[in-house]
């Protein structure tokens, strides 16, 4: 993939959308509203149940604006990335005591690493918890494998569980209780240095991704999948490749927030339930907004479940009371109140929907300017699909490597 075209083309589109992505629609609203195209609000406002569903897995029915149209197909087009095919399949002593989750994880890395690593002998695993996968890699591959967590409990666990299981592999695992940090660490530098030496981060949190990779300069094979955009912080961890600096988008804390939402296609329950929420979510902000305009923009928090399934009085109640703020209006009154702003609070979730479209283009950007910081590294490099967005919503593999 020619990652300098693909980056040069995505923030060709993006840019002149930012005032879209860039800042939240609830905080501030009502302006936020505002710098929607009426026509796009038009044509969402038009649509019927099933064609908000269609909206929010990014299809269009029916006739949308044609600058929508076309934004959405070039965003489409410019995100779809190659898949990597293929699983190494567990066994069920293997996958003992691992979530589906994990386990799905753990099929497709394996697969991946064994055609790419021949030439690798030692391993480290950033954020490697119980040490599952560094078990399997040094039961598969015969590799040393260092596992770094800071996590001391995890790693006894692992300890453990090794044990228990008689694992052939506990002279080849190393656990290192340590965090990887940027600047010198004397102890766990060597461990990222040579051309036989992979190093492994699975989703590595926000700068942490960056760190393994300014880390691993000198391994022979990287492979991260990064997650929690929103824990960075620009400019010092965007734009980090040249070419990224020569064409940067004005991420804000919003827009990073953005990358992290989850994507894969919901059920129809699903689509209800989040319409549910965001309906009882804008009504309470509308309502501080108009009833507490001192507090300024009032975060409502995770409610209880039972919450969002109830009256909009029981929710906003229990919000105010929370939020240590008086009612100031009786149970039949505060669903007076929600039953008056569904329009604004639909226009809030039609916005939200369009914003939404952004997001993968946005994560992709990220991931694009470190696949070039990588290149510039030396390192030969693919940006792949590696798991289910159903079942690991952050699915974007970066793998480097070095020409034997």
């Amino acid at each position: 993939m020619d990652f300098q075209a693909r980056l040069e083309a995505l923030t060709h589109q993006l840019r002149p959308w930012s005032s879209l992505w860039s800042r939240s629609i609830l905080q501030g609203w009502p302006g936020s509203g505002t710098a929607w195209p009426e026509d796009w609000l038009a044509y969402a406002r038009s649509l019927d149940e099933a064609g908000e569903r269609r909206l929010d897995q990014g299809e269009l029915v029916g006739a949308p604006p044609p600058s929508l149209g076309a934004l959405l197909a070039a965003l489409q087009e410019l995100t779809a990335l190659p898949w990597h095919e293929g699983l190494h399949a567990l066994t069920v002593s293997e996958t003992q005591g691992l979530s589906t989750k994990k386990t799905h994880e753990l099929e497709r890395v394996l697969a991946l690493l064994a055609p790419r690593t021949r030439f690798i002998h030692q391993a480290v695993d950033i954020g490697g918890g119980m040490g599952h996968l560094a078990r399997l890699c040094a039961r598969t591959f015969g590799w040393t494998f260092h596992s770094i967590d800071r996590d001391a409990a995890l790693q006894d666990k692992g300890r453990r569980w090794l044990t228990k299981t008689r694992s052939p592999v506990g002279d080849t695992l190393c656990f290192i209780q340590a965090s990887v940090e940027d600047g010198l660490q004397p102890q766990l530098d060597p461990l990222f240095t040579g051309r036989d030496r992979a190093s492994i981060g699975l989703h590595t949190c926000g700068p942490l991704a960056l760190t393994q990779l300014r880390k691993s300069q000198e391994a022979g094979f990287v492979l991260n999948v990064g997650c929690c955009y929103d824990k960075l912080e620009t400019p010092r961890d965007y734009p980090v490749s040249h070419v990224g600096g020569a064409h940067p988008l004005p991420f804000t804390p919003h827009a990073l927030a953005l990358t992290t939402r989850g994507r894969p296609h919901k059920t129809d329950a699903e689509f209800a339930r989040m319409k549910r929420v965001y309906a009882w979510r804008f009504a309470f902000a509308l309502l501080t907004m108009r009833h507490f305009p001192e507090r300024g923009f009032v975060r409502a928090g995770d409610a209880p479940r039972a919450l969002y399934d109830g009256r909009f009085a029981l929710y906003a109640l229990d919000r105010l009371e929370r939020l240590g703020l008086e009612p100031r209006m009786t149970d039949v009154e505060l669903d007076a109140f929600e039953v008056s702003v569904r329009a604004e609070t639909r226009d809030l979730l039609l916005c939200h929907l369009l914003r939404d479209r952004f997001a993968r283009a946005l994560e992709v950007v990220l991931l694009l300017d470190r696949a070039l910081l990588l290149e510039e590294l030396g390192f030969q490099v693919e940006l792949l699909q590696l798991f289910e967005p159903r079942l690991s919503p952050r699915n974007l593999a970066l793998i480097a490597s070095r020409s034997t």
